[in-house]
């Protein structure tokens, strides 16, 4: 049911219960049509001041959002396709991050990785503070200078977990560039951070243990 369905029929049902309970006072019809609208207006303000209206009505909104998302995905025949859309959106709307950071994500799952830092780089210029931007642009940077890590990597990397320093894939990065570079204590230090925010017994978590084992085993031999 729409939010003005919704509201028509809300609207009935209270015009019916107050008649119910208006009769057995047998007003004046004069009387009973000046307290009818003025006891609707109550009711339906305070249903939506206190009860559940906003959260319905937001949950109408996103569930029209997704279903129009779900109507364009239907509606492509293949990932060009899609990139082919988005792109035409983006010409018209330059302006939205979150398009570039899709489009990027989508030239990434191609290994398109120029094209996915062109765009990612948009998204970044948009929303230089947003975490997840920064780590997309970052790796694709990473990928597409060969995996190999870089000043500009490093610095976007550093950046974000100087501000924020529970970011996993931050410090995952940064454990696997000093590990490269042989600073094994220092890939120790980062990997101890990341093995904080992991479930214990999950394989993320061994996979950091055998990481620092064999930082410990190397730093021994230096």
């Amino acid at each position: 049911m729409t939010e003005l369905g919704l509201l028509i029929a809300f609207g009935i049902l209270t015009l019916i219960a107050l008649m119910i309970a208006i009769y057995p006072l047998r007003l004046s019809l004069l009387k009973t049509m000046a307290i009818i609208p003025l006891f609707i207006f109550l009711i339906i303000g305070a249903y939506w001041h206190w009860g559940s209206w906003s959260q319905w009505s937001q949950f109408l909104r996103v569930q029209a959002k997704q279903e129009q998302v779900q109507a364009v995905l239907k509606s492509v025949k293949n990932p060009q396709e899609l990139i082919d859309k988005l792109k035409a959106r983006l010409e018209s709307d330059p302006s939205s991050a979150q398009g570039w950071y899709l489009l990027g994500r989508l030239y990434a799952s191609h290994g398109e990785w120029s094209l996915a830092v062109s765009a990612y780089e948009k998204a970044h210029n948009l929303k230089p503070s947003n975490d997840q931007i920064i780590v997309n642009y970052a790796q694709s940077l990473w990928q597409s200078n060969g995996r190999q890590f870089n000043d500009k990597v490093l610095g976007l990397f550093q950046a974000l977990i100087a501000k924020n320093p529970k970011q996993p894939d931050a410090l995952a990065m940064l454990a696997m560039d000093a590990f490269a570079r042989k600073d094994y204590s220092k890939a120790i230090s980062y990997w101890r951070r990341l093995i904080t925010l992991v479930p214990p017994q999950s394989e993320d978590a061994e996979a950091i243990r055998q990481a620092i084992i064999k930082a410990k085993s190397l730093e021994g031999r230096h």
